[in-house]
């Protein structure tokens, strides 16, 4: 599925915003990106609905309104798979950014065994695992979107494909070191805003 030409710039801008968001104030919005991506299943899903069963103008509209508040409610109640799935994401991304000048097919493999590790360590070390999945993963759509102003990359392409992911980075080596630069101002910014946890609890105990 690929958008129109008209419509492909507007997407980037978007993937552009939310990726900087992300990365900056991943841990503070995350429930809300949670909701929001859950409506946003839940519509597509009451639309695909819709039209499978035929379902008039006015009936789809309100479907789809349904789909998406049942959809940001069950989205906000799986925070722990979510926060599983962060992690996950996390480790994927770093593995396949650490490996990709290498082996490609290294590289998928090791991002989904650090993924699975990161997932579970995300569960137990929440605050920590989030801020630092929200910052890499952002970083790294926010730069893949830019890439689309700069080289009119098809950076959706990549996001149906992930396979192709190592070659991608191995290819363009810039993209390494500036989401990880990227990433790396995000985490700081992230611990500054929100501070490290049990800080607050030590110092009120010190008190």
């Amino acid at each position: 599925m690929q958008p129109s030409a008209e419509l492909y710039p507007w997407i980037s801008a978007g993937a552009i915003a939310w990726g900087i968001l992300d990365c900056f104030f991943g841990y503070r919005v995350f429930k809300v990106t949670l909701a929001v991506l859950g409506g946003l299943i839940g519509v597509l899903a009451a639309q695909a609905t819709g039209l499978a069963f035929g379902f008039g103008h006015r009936a789809e509209i309100v479907a789809m309104i349904a789909g998406g508040l049942l959809g940001a409610g069950l989205a906000f109640l799986l925070y722990i798979a979510a926060v599983f799935v962060a992690g996950l994401g996390f480790g994927a991304t770093l593995g396949i950014l650490l490996l990709s000048n290498y082996n490609h097919m290294v590289a998928l493999l090791t991002g989904c065994v650090l993924g699975v590790i990161s997932g579970f360590l995300a569960v137990k070390v929440q605050q920590v695992l989030i801020m630092l999945s929200t910052a890499l993963l952002g970083a790294f759509r926010a730069l893949l979107a830019l890439s689309y102003f700069t080289i009119q990359l098809d950076w959706l392409y990549y996001f149906q494909q992930p396979q192709q992911f190592p070659a991608l980075i191995d290819s363009n080596v810039w993209m390494f070191p500036s989401i990880l630069a990227l990433a790396a101002v995000g985490v700081i910014a992230q611990f500054e805003l929100g501070g490290l946890p049990g800080k607050k609890k030590t110092k009120t105990a010190g008190e």
